[in-house]
This record gives structure tokens, sequence and C-alpha cells, in this order.
């Protein structure tokens, strides 16, 4: 099938919320337990209130906007390209490459250390009041973190191998993802936008299906679509 004539992501999600509040409005006429029509006035006024701030108020966006600044410079760099190139054994690798790669897991490997005495030494610093890491501030931080460690392995590469010379290559790094997944973002908030219908007019929780399994599909969809918008 020419996969020009199949609808775009986008587009099938917008779909799906049309016909999310559809049937919430029939779960309403036929009263169906704990539903609520999108098409009422409430509902209404629900949708005006939350659509135009459907970014700021989703977990999932200031998770993939972090990454997106750490992985951006893992493409960037060339990072992940000579990574693939030295597991295939068949792929030659030159002795820059080689050496910059060698220098930059070895930055990747202290930071991780550091992250670990960080979480588990005996200096209280981002551990939860109860001396665990559930709660804390290093679990809260912890996709910055994250991102942080994969930019700063990347950003030594890139120097490292000359494929950096300047800050200024390190904000196009930074920016990298955002200018190839363009449409991804177009396609996160209608995604974001039918899960937020599913939750507010009780649709999923009427058809037996929990809020946490709901939160861990809206999760699974966004990190699929990653790899279809271009």
């Amino acid at each position: 099938m020419n996969r020009k004539s199949l609808l775009h992501p986008a587009a099938c999600f917008f779909l799906l919320t049309v016909l999310a509040a559809f049937m919430s409005w029939v779960g309403t006429v036929y009263e169906w337990e704990g539903v609520k029509s999108l098409f009422s006035g409430e509902g209404l006024r629900w949708m005006l209130h939350y659509a135009g701030k459907l970014y700021v108020c989703s977990e999932v966006v200031p998770v993939v906007l972090v990454l997106f600044l750490g992985c951006g410079l893992f493409f960037h760099s060339g990072l992940w390209r000579i990574c693939l190139k030295f597991f295939r054994h068949k792929a030659s690798v030159s002795h820059k490459e080689r050496h910059a790669l060698f220098v930059s897991v070895s930055f990747f490997l202290v930071y991780f250390c550091a992250l670990a005495v960080l979480a588990w030494g005996p200096w209280n610093l981002v551990r939860s009041v109860s001396g665990t890491l559930s709660g804390s501030s290093f679990e809260e931080g912890i996709w910055c973190l994250i991102s942080l460690g994969i930019g700063l392995a990347s950003v030594v590469y890139g120097f490292s191998s000359d494929t950096y010379v300047s800050d200024r290559d390190i904000v196009r790094g930074m920016a990298f993802l955002f200018a190839r997944k363009a449409s991804y973002f177009v396609t996160l908030y209608f995604v974001l936008l039918f899960f937020a219908c599913l939750d507010y007019s009780g649709m999923a929780r009427a058809a037996g299906v929990s809020d946490d399994v709901t939160e861990g599909l809206c999760w699974i969809v966004c990190i699929l679509l990653l790899g279809r918008s271009g």
C-alpha cells in the first residue's frame, strides 16, 4: 500500500478524539456509569480551558523536550554513527574516531559513577527526607540527568573528533532533533488531546481500563511515534 495514501498519525488521533467525544455523548444518553459528555456545556468549557495549555499540563512534554536536547547532541555530533561502526566489525574506524569514542565513553562512565555516589553515597543531598530515592529530587530530575550525561558525552566526542569547534556547534546539536522531528510535536499534541479526552470523559474507566493502564498506553504511543515522525 502506498504510504502517502495512509492518514498521518496526527490526523488519526484527531479523528479518534472526535470519536471519543461522540461516544462520550452516547454514553451520557444511555447513562453509562461515570461517563461525562464532551458535548455538554461543562465539557466544552473544559475543552476550551485545557486545549490551550495542553503542553503545559502534560507530564510527557517536559521529558521529551529535555531528552531532545541531549539526544540531539548524540546524533548531531556523530557519536551514534561511530557507535554503530564500532560494533560492526566490518566497518572501518579511524584512530581519531576510536580515541574520541574512548574519551567519550570514559567520561560517561565517570559521570554515571558520580551519579551513583550522589544517589547512594553518604551525603543525603538529593534523597528524600526519609533517606530514599522515592519522591526525591533525584527521582524527579532523572530525565534531566540522563539527558545531561548523553549530551556531555556527545560534546566530549564532538570536540575530541574535531566535529565540534565552537559553542555554536553545541547549540546546533541541541536543536538538531527539534528540526528533524518537528512534525512529531504536532502529532504529540493530538495524542495528548485524545488521552486527555478519554480521561475527562471517563470512557476508558467505563470500559474497565484503569488510569494507570491508560497513562502507560499514552507513554508507549508517544515513544513509538518518535520513529514515525520525520
